[in-house]
């Protein structure tokens, strides 16, 4: 199985941030009047505050800081470990290590990189493939590999802002990026030119990072994305193409995109239900200000996105389950409620114990097993600890996430949990064409 990766691919430095280092950085007094999530991060005080709100509100985020002496400011202030990143370099990873054969673009690959890659993943170079390590060595310079830093930040930590103070309410984290590389979804030549040689080979293209986009030259950038999608297609209809979204830093890029995507046409978008409420918002498909919550709101907002841009599968993964619409198609209700366990599975593992190769936790999320419970009770038919409902044309599949309470990773989980579910996905494609 060949599989395309694109188009991010970066260092991850993390770190598991505490209430005393952040009160180090800004004077208490100031802490308490700036919490609030920034468009980007021009100084440490942004990057504070963004922080803070993340931690506050238990959710996630991803901004860009605006210079690289500010990015080495943040390095220097803070203990990291380094991992990989990047959504392309993490699912590349994952395809490689189920048995894939992924060509991944990473214009910036450089030993530090390289030695974070599986040996299997491959980089087009020269016109032929080639090892990590080696496209590493033919770099003059490695020392320009992107890095993002990664905030984790645990349910129940205690923050002390000026005089206020909050508590933690679950687990995620923030991320502060300084990459001109990946926010303008830069594609080596190497890469670009051997795709579309060999786009007949490929069964299928994982493609993510669009939320990276700056404003300035989104549209520009953007056109040219989807017309080297459009290219590949166009050459091989068969190829399939899942889509993932994330937190764009403006609305007007996400909503430029999703004007675009049926000009491809995508095969299968993937989002959490913040950027499901963010794309309803935009294409006035719901009349709700807030992100849909159940899943009695998340299935007819997808039903209506997937409508509306005319594609074949949405899916949105939640901390409670991942949930996904198919139309008729390539794949069964059955083989769609596999591969989502399968990438439930997956992220469990590796929050859990730090390998997706180890065992999942055996308990599943009390909210996700009520949300399977009451699809049955509407009819749908069980499989496992999941649910799997046909109407209209349409299958949706749904199945609880698996309870992790102690997480060693919360960074990469929707990335390994989407590369499984491809993977499965493109498999049971292959085994229903039968042989060609």
């Amino acid at each position: 199985m060949n599989v395309i990766c694109a188009y991010a691919v970066n260092l991850d430095a993390v770190c598991n941030v505490k209430s005393i280092q952040l009160q180090l950085l800004l004077p208490p007094e100031i802490l308490s009047e700036k919490i609030g999530l920034k468009s980007s991060i021009a100084r440490t005080e942004d990057l504070v505050s963004s922080l803070l709100y993340c931690m506050r509100e238990g959710s996630g985020a991803e901004i860009l800081i605006d210079s690289s002496a500010l990015a080495s400011r943040i390095e220097q202030a803070f203990v990291w470990q380094m991992r990989l990143g990047g959504n392309a370099g993490i699912m590349a990873n994952v395809l490689a290590d189920r048995g894939a054969r992924p060509v991944l673009n990473a214009p910036a690959m450089g030993p530090r990189l390289a030695a974070l890659l599986r040996p299997e993943v491959r980089l087009p170079l020269s016109g032929f493939l080639a090892e990590p390590g080696r496209a590493a060595q033919a770099k003059k310079d490695g020392s320009h590999e992107p890095v993002h830093f990664v905030f984790q930040f645990r349910k129940g930590e205690e923050i002390l802002s000026g005089r206020d103070r909050f508590v933690v309410p679950q687990d995620n984290r923030f991320i502060a990026s300084y990459d001109p590389i990946n926010s303008t979804l830069q594609s080596s030549r190497d890469f670009d030119s051997y795709c579309l040689k060999h786009i007949s080979a490929f069964n299928g293209a994982l493609v993510s990072g669009f939320h990276l986009l700056p404003l300035q030259k989104y549209r520009e950038i953007l056109q040219e994305k989807i017309n080297q999608l459009r290219s590949w297609k166009k050459s091989n209809p068969d190829l399939f193409i899942h889509l993932e979204l994330g937190s764009f830093q403006s609305p007007k890029i996400l909503s430029h995109l999703l004007d675009l995507l049926p000009e491809v046409p995508i095969d299968s978008l993937g989002m959490n239900e913040d950027e499901l409420g963010a794309a309803a918002g935009l294409l006035k498909l719901s009349t709700e200000k807030n992100s849909p919550v159940s899943w009695q709101e998340i299935i007819p907002a997808a039903e209506r996105l997937q409508d509306k841009i005319g594609i074949f599968r949405v899916s949105v993964h939640t901390r409670d389950y991942i949930l996904s619409l198919i139309r008729d198609g390539p794949l069964s209700g059955r083989d769609e409620i596999s591969a989502l366990q399968s990438g439930v599975d997956a992220a469990a593992s590796l929050a859990a114990s730090g390998s997706r190769r180890a065992a999942p936790p055996k308990e599943f999320n009390e909210k996700g097993l009520a949300a399977a419970a009451d699809l049955r009770r509407l009819g749908a038919v069980g499989q496992g600890s999941g649910a799997t409902l046909q109407s209209g044309g349409r299958i949706v599949s749904l199945v609880p996430a698996r309870k992790v309470s102690q997480p060693l990773i919360t960074v990469g989980l929707g990335d390994t949990a989407t590369a499984s579910i491809f993977f499965c996905e493109l498999e049971a494609i292959r085994k229903n064409a039968g042989p060609v």
